[in-house]
């Protein structure tokens, strides 16, 4: 707890960098929130991604993102405004005898919905973990926790901001689950906590809390390096796809990990002191 007002720093550091990213740089929306069209092709030989990908890049066809089937199918996906046609003409002339199996679009109003839906899932997903902190804990518990939650999502949005990686329905999905990683861990330490609280009711709460961080800190980091290892193997051999998603869990997982014992903590001794304060001043 000696070294939280240099967390604070950090923290706020984080926090304020990425809300200022993503006000000024902004997310690089995929095709899912921006709309445009998926073509899929069926070479008559098998052919990697990434062969797709240079030959249409020299081709002067940038920003189309090009996934591999498990069924050796290619699919191209490219956002309104650029030349689907002719990237369509292209497929089908450089892969002579390739069939064309789906061509479609989607529309502004569907990606407009698909939006909505995902910023409607993350207030609902955070709405039913603030109840069950709130039930599970005192009210201020689960305000701290919140708070190192909002902390680690934001932090998360301003790498993909500041990498400009695309953030698409899949990335949506892997911020909740860094939010329920996040949150998991801090109520193991909270727990903790709590559970020191009735052993030790005359312990001072900032020398109860180190006790309760050290306790579950070999948990803690062994739990975050073994997601890391898989989330690291994932994002240097999944290719596009994964490794997009990937890239969630690895700076989630770094800065969840840092704010269940740095953040979340912290936050919860001096709130805790705030209160008593004030509670005492009222008494008096």
């Amino acid at each position: 707890m000696k070294f939280r007002l240099k967390a604070y720093l950090l923290s706020l550091f984080l926090v304020l960098g990425s809300l200022v990213l993503l006000q000024t740089r902004g997310l690089n929306l995929g095709l899912d929130f921006t709309g445009g069209y998926i073509i899929e092709i069926v070479p008559p030989q098998k052919v990697s991604e990434d062969e797709v990908k240079k030959l249409l890049k020299e081709k002067g066809f940038n920003g189309i993102l090009v996934q591999e089937t498990k069924e050796g199918h290619i699919v191209v996906k490219a956002r309104l405004g650029q030349p689907v046609e002719k990237i369509k003409e292209f497929l089908r002339n450089h892969f002579k005898r390739a069939k064309l199996v789906r061509f479609e679009m989607i529309g502004a109003v569907f990606s407009e919905e698909l939006k909505t839906k995902a910023i409607y899932a993350l207030i609902t997903a955070l709405a039913l973990i603030s109840l069950y902190l709130g039930f599970r804990f005192k009210a201020l518990w689960a305000v701290t926790a919140l708070l190192a939650l909002f902390h680690d999502v934001i932090a998360t949005l301003g790498a993909y901001s500041l990498t400009y990686r695309e953030v698409n329905l899949e990335v949506m999905g892997a911020l909740l689950t860094v939010a329920g990683y996040s949150v998991t861990d801090t109520v193991v330490v909270f727990d903790r906590i709590r559970e020191n609280l009735r052993l030790r009711p005359v312990t001072p709460l900032g020398e109860l809390i180190d006790l309760s961080i050290n306790e579950t800190l070999s948990r803690t980091l062994m739990t975050s390096l073994t997601t890391f290892a898989v989330a690291s193997v994932l994002f240097l051999f999944g290719g596009e796809m994964l490794s997009n998603i990937a890239f969630a869990f690895l700076v989630g997982i770094v800065v969840g990990t840092y704010s269940s014992v740095f953040v979340a903590s912290a936050l919860l001794l001096d709130l805790s002191r705030i209160f008593e304060r004030k509670k005492g001043a009222k008494a008096a």
